[in-house]
């Protein structure tokens, strides 16, 4: 479930904001005080070189954490020294670039807060990091101590983590995708990550248990079942040994379980597909190898169509169908669900769908109700 947060955030964002769409002030600085306490993390260089991050000079009226401030902090041409970007500096400073230079992620926190922002190197306009309900950060949150607060996962999507990684109070994760809008301004979105663990299973058979556990993001602004998608991971250690995607989107839907069968475990993957009024359903039992490819155990399909009275109708096999639904049923019975985003499989009602006949007669009743 979404959590909603109220508290708005500061008004020390503004600094983000000096001209419109937070455009920066590209006047020469002064150069950095002698003897400066505050501290600039992270990666000052951009990934293609062309461009420095730095913190200058030394607010020495604002020493809310016993010692003071940078007082800008600045990003500029790496080769000319040229100051293409600047904002109010704080106490700590910590810069992630993206993987082709285009974005500058920038964390920095006061005495009392952080904020995270996104700057673009092609307008020199920023987003604010806002949570997904519209709303600031917290004064109270702070960034992990012993793992990245971000990580680009590509040019324009950036994973957050917020809150403390060591006390038993919960991190919130969130992706943000950022872009510029059709003013060429930087904007954005951020979405929550959830993560949840499913388990342990031995799904490639080395007699080690491998992690399984399930990454989900949220719609913006959704509440309850507003998931967009759903990435299940199986863990070697800190290696990702296999992984799934399974999206509410139709071309997305998936099911996975985890299923034992003759005394080991494999993972369950059932899929009906349509589209045009064609199914498809298909289910695969497998084990993984070594390098986390599947290993086929058994598995089956059965197509049919429901255009019926259409001149392209292909056909409505029905004890093929009963018994695709009845094999895969009685699998599905005795495993455990990881992930499942299905919701196109035909409805047959309150069926016994380990019952042969009860089955034929409600495909029956299927095709004459839509005849």
């Amino acid at each position: 479930m979404m959590r909603r947060v109220s508290k708005k955030l500061p008004i020390v964002l503004a600094f983000l904001t000096l001209a419109a769409c937070g455009q920066a002030d590209p006047e020469t600085p002064a150069a950095p005080a002698e003897g400066e306490s505050a501290v600039l993390e992270g990666e000052a260089l951009s990934p293609d070189g062309r461009f420095l991050a730095r913190i200058a000079g030394s607010g020495e009226d604002l020493c809310g954490m016993g010692y003071p401030p940078a007082e800008r902090f600045e990003i500029t041409d790496a080769e000319t020294g040229e100051v293409l970007w600047r904002g109010i500096g704080f106490y700590r400073q910590s810069v992630l670039w993206s993987p082709e230079s285009g974005f500058a992620a920038v964390a920095q926190s006061s005495s009392e807060l952080w904020f995270i922002t996104v700057i673009g190197t092609e307008s020199w306009t920023a987003w604010d990091f806002i949570l997904p309900d519209g709303s600031g950060i917290q004064t109270s949150t702070v960034l992990p101590e012993y793992e990245p607060w971000g990580v680009w996962r590509s040019e324009n999507s950036l994973d957050l983590a917020l809150g403390w990684n060591w006390k038993q109070t919960p991190q919130l994760f969130y992706q943000c995708s950022v872009w510029e809008d059709s003013s060429g301004c930087v904007t954005g979105e951020s979405r929550e990550r959830t993560y949840e663990y499913l388990g342990r299973y031995d799904f490639n058979h080395d007699g080690e248990l491998e992690r399984v556990e399930l990454e989900t993001i949220w719609l913006p602004g959704a509440t309850g079942t507003g998931r967009d998608y759903s990435t299940l991971r199986v863990l070697d250690g800190e290696k990702v040994l296999w992984e799934d995607y399974a999206a509410v989107q139709h071309a997305g839907q998936n099911s996975l379980y985890a299923l034992r069968l003759d005394g080991e475990f494999y993972l369950l993957q059932y899929v009906p597909s349509s589209g045009q009024g064609h199914r498809a359903y298909q289910y695969r039992i497998f084990s993984l190898d070594a390098e986390g490819e599947p290993v086929i155990y058994r598995e089956n399909l059965v197509e049919f169509d429901v255009n019926f009275g259409s001149p392209v109708h292909e056909g409505f096999d029905i004890p093929a169908i009963a018994a695709f639904l009845r094999e895969v049923h009685g699998y599905l019975d005795g495993a455990r669900e990881l992930v499942n985003t299905v919701w196109d499989e035909i409805d047959l009602g309150d069926v016994d769908y380990s019952d042969s006949a009860a089955l034929e007669q409600a495909l029956e009743d299927y095709r004459e109700a839509l005849t």
